[in-house]
């Protein structure tokens, strides 16, 4: 009975080893799905006016794509600008990701950027008016700055669950085998110790 317990009690360390980096991935970003109803921890700039928290139908779109809030982008003439900056780890891997829905209004604009390094950016948008997920791979600095900068002149484009998570960092298949095979060892060494006794 006590080795069973010893080899399950391995197994869940190797799964907890295996898992742990996407485990524990916290969002750093506050306020990301602008659930506090307003623009809360984030920096606003530029031409702000027609841009604001909303919740249920809106223009085109029926509902958030996560939780209740989302943002609606409508600034007209020139861009409006949000940005949140945080602490990470310098050199690690970090997946950016939002969700924006848009028909294409003319004239518009939408872009992200990282560090003031633009990673997406398009003249009148669309998603047929449905939300799409964008995702981009940056690499953490110790601090870092995301930011959007947008127009609609006709109407409104909607951002939400805006997100910077640890990337998942997958082990090659020779890392896995390796740590199997340590593990087996170990499990072997505990049985043995166990029989003797």
């Amino acid at each position: 009975m006590r080795q069973k317990a010893l080899l399950a009690v391995t197994a869940l360390v190797a799964v907890l080893l295996v898992a742990a980096p996407t485990a524990f991935a916290a969002n750093l970003v506050n306020n990301g799905s602008f659930e506090t109803g307003d623009f809360t921890s984030w920096t606003t700039g530029g031409n702000f006016e027609d841009t604001e928290v909303v919740s249920g139908p809106f223009y085109v779109y029926t509902a958030a794509q996560d939780g209740t809030f989302y943002a609606v982008l409508g600034p007209v003439g020139s861009d409006g600008t949000l940005s949140q900056s945080f602490s990470d780890v310098a050199g690690h891997p970090y997946t950016f990701s939002f969700w924006m829905a848009s028909i294409g209004d003319n004239p518009s604009d939408f872009s992200a950027s990282w560090d003031g390094t633009q990673v997406f950016g398009e003249t009148n948008p669309t998603t047929n008016g449905a939300w799409t997920l964008f995702s981009f791979q940056e690499t953490g600095t110790g601090s870092d700055t995301i930011s959007f900068a947008f127009r609609d002149d006709p109407a409104y484009i909607a951002l939400d669950n805006v997100s910077v998570t640890p990337s998942q960092v997958v082990p090659e298949p020779s890392s896995l085998l390796l740590l199997g095979s340590g593990l087996l060892t170990v499990g072997g060494v505990i049985r043995r110790k166990l029989t003797n006794r």
